[in-house]
Order: C-alpha cells, then sequence, then structure tokens
C-alpha cells in the first residue's frame, strides 16, 4: 500500500499562521509515504515567502513531490521574471521543473505549466508546451498496458472543466495535454490554482483518468471551499481518494471516491 497527501497553492505571504500548524497535524495523523505539490508555494515569489514554504516542507518529514505555480514566478520583480523566473523556486524548493518518480506502485510525473508571460492579458494563466507533452509519452509510453503501477500526472493549471469552477482558466496546449494523457492512460491527474475541491471523470468504457483538484492548503484567500488537502491510497488494484476540509481546527472528509484498475 501507499499513501500519498495531495496539496496546492500554499501561498505563504498570504497564509494563516493557525492552518499552517493544523495542516501539519492533520497530514502526520495520515503517515503518508509522499505529500505531493501541485503548485503556488507562494504569494508573490520573494525570497522570505520561499523560505516559509521550505521550512513547511522540512516540517514535513516526509517526501515530497511538486511543481511551481504561476505565482512562484516573481510578480514584483519585473526584470527577475523574464531573465530567470525559477531561479528562487530551485533555490527554496527544488531544481527539478519537470520532475519523475517510479517505485512499485506508481509512476508520476510533474509538468511545469507556470509561464513568465502569455499571449493573453492574464499570466496567471498556464501553459503546456510541444517538448513537455514530449516528456510525457518518453516518461510513460513503456508504461501503457502494464497494470501494476498507477500512473499520475500532476501539475498547476486544470485542463479539464470541473463543476462549479469558480476560476476561468485558459491552458494553452490544455487541450493537446488532454489527448496526450489520454492516449497514455494516466489513470489520476493532480491540479490546484482554482482553490477548488473536486473529482471530474474522463473517459470511456475502456479507461477513465480522475481529475484531482485540490482547494488552497493554507492561504486566505478562499473561493467557496474551506482550506484543505486530498489523501490517495493506493492498494494493489485500488485507489481511494478522500478529500478533507478544515472544519473549525479539524480536517474533516467531506467526499470519496474509489476507483480500480
Amino acid at each position: 500500500m501507499m499513501k500519498l497527501v495531495h496539496l496546492s497553492d500554499l501561498h505563504f505571504g498570504a497564509h494563516d499562521d493557525q492552518v499552517v500548524c493544523n495542516t501539519l497535524d492533520a497530514i502526520s495523523s495520515h503517515n503518508p509515504d509522499m505529500v505531493i505539490v501541485s503548485g503556488d508555494f507562494t504569494q508573490s515569489g520573494t525570497s522570505t515567502e520561499f523560505q516559509q514554504a521550505r521550512q513547511f516542507l522540512q516540517d514535513l518529514q516526509v517526501p515530497f513531490f511538486c511543481v511551481p505555480g504561476n505565482h512562484d514566478v516573481p510578480q514584483r520583480n519585473i526584470i527577475k521574471r523574464f531573465v530567470n523566473p525559477y531561479e528562487r523556486y530551485k533555490e527554496y524548493i527544488t531544481n527539478d521543473l519537470c520532475p519523475v518518480f517510479e517505485n512499485d506502485h506508481i509512476l508520476l510525473a510533474g509538468v511545469n505549466s507556470a509561464r513568465r508571460f502569455l499571449p493573453h492579458w492574464n499570466w496567471a494563466n498556464g501553459a503546456v508546451s510541444t517538448q513537455q507533452l514530449e516528456f510525457l509519452r518518453h516518461s510513460f509510453e513503456t508504461q501503457i498496458g502494464i497494470k501494476n503501477k498507477w500512473r499520475v500526472c500532476t501539475f498547476h493549471h486544470p485542463v479539464h472543466e470541473a463543476h462549479d469552477m469558480p476560476l476561468d482558466v485558459t491552458v494553452f496546449g490544455g487541450k493537446a495535454l488532454m489527448r496526450c494523457m489520454a492516449e497514455l492512460k494516466i489513470d489520476l491527474v493532480l491540479t490546484g490554482h482554482v482553490h477548488h475541491a473536486s473529482i471530474t471523470t474522463r473517459g470511456d468504457h475502456e479507461h477513465q483518468c480522475i481529475y484531482l483538484s485540490a482547494s488552497t492548503a493554507l492561504s486566505t484567500r478562499l473561493r467557496g471551499h474551506e482550506n484543505g488537502f486530498n489523501v490517495i491510497t493506493l492498494n494493489g488494484s485500488v485507489m481511494e481518494i478522500d478529500i478533507f476540509a478544515l472544519q473549525g481546527h479539524h480536517f474533516e472528509k467531506i467526499q470519496q471516491y474509489k476507483k480500480t484498475h
């Protein structure tokens, strides 16, 4: 069995200190094998915020796997944003913008959907390049048809349409990404950005992919959902997903989903 905790949108710099303590305690109680963070460690991409995010990761005391979000690109330092947008992320979090992890249970790949600029008025939106699609194909194509490992992908921006999503999100290359993941028979996609927890399924009778979005873990910027996180339990051919939301000072399970190979 393998247990994963999915966090997103920590937004250090716009966080609640009490929620940080509550979240650390709750995650510890689940005793996960790994924590996956789908971007937005910081609010403005400053060194101080990244230092706080790094301390949080250290306090988790478990291995973590992550990708950056749009808020992890410097917002106020325009020169740094254009010249070296991921310098602080690489210094304080990890040097790998598109990581891969594999063990006996899972094949996990991360894609950086954040950009320093976009051909759109809202640079908070995302993009996925042709090179990143090739990266995914290279990472997963040898696993197609192999049923003993769950295929999981994470990136910051949702490319799917979820029920009651509070934001309109544009992801350049998003449709091509969804087609690619369908071809690769990805089982689970972990995203954030919209601060809205949801479970959405896409596929056909041959294969179903679960798109799991997380609410903001620590931010005071709530969009109709309380702070929360997701727990994914992989037990042989069974995947169980539990969505937790902060109720007072404790996290309560508010939704559950089960999938089998």
